[in-house]
C-alpha cells in the first residue's frame, strides 16, 4: 500500500504542474480538509482545493525533493516556483479509500498570504 501512496502524492503533483484539472479532481476525497496552519487558512472539501490549485496566480511549479510514505499517510518536501522565487512547502496527506483526503502544508519562510482568487478559501480569526 505504501506503493500506493506514493504514486498518489506523484500524480498529485504531476497533475498539478500540468494544469490537468480533471483528472487531478479525481484523486480528491469530496470531504477532503486542508490546512495551513500559519496562516490560518483552511479549506473544507475537494472542490475547494482544486479552486484554489486552479486559481493560483502565475506560471508555478511544483518540484519534489523528498516524499516519505506510509499506508494512508505521506510527507512532501517540494520547492513551490513562481516569479523566479523558490519557496520551500512541507506538505503531509492523508488518505481515506485510495483518495486524498486532508492536506496540511507548512511554509517554513514566514509570510502573509497573498490576495485569492477563490472565496472557497477561508482564514481562522488570529
Amino acid at each position: 500500500m505504501t506503493e500506493a501512496t506514493r504514486s498518489l502524492v506523484l500524480r498529485h503533483w504531476a497533475l498539478a504542474n500540468a494544469r490537468d484539472w480533471d483528472t487531478f479532481a479525481e484523486l480528491l476525497h469530496p470531504g477532503l480538509s486542508y490546512e495551513v496552519p500559519q496562516t490560518r487558512e483552511y479549506i473544507e472539501g475537494g472542490p475547494g482545493y482544486l479552486e484554489m490549485f486552479r486559481t493560483w496566480p502565475g506560471a508555478w511549479q511544483a518540484e519534489i525533493r523528498e516524499l516519505v510514505c506510509e499506508t494512508d499517510r505521506a510527507v512532501c518536501i517540494i520547492d513551490f516556483v513562481v516569479g523566479g522565487e523558490t519557496m520551500t512547502g512541507i506538505s503531509v496527506f492523508g488518505l481515506d479509500g485510495g483518495r486524498i483526503a486532508s492536506v496540511t502544508d507548512y511554509w517554513p519562510e514566514p509570510y502573509e498570504p497573498p490576495p485569492r482568487a477563490t472565496p472557497l478559501l477561508k482564514r481562522r480569526p488570529a
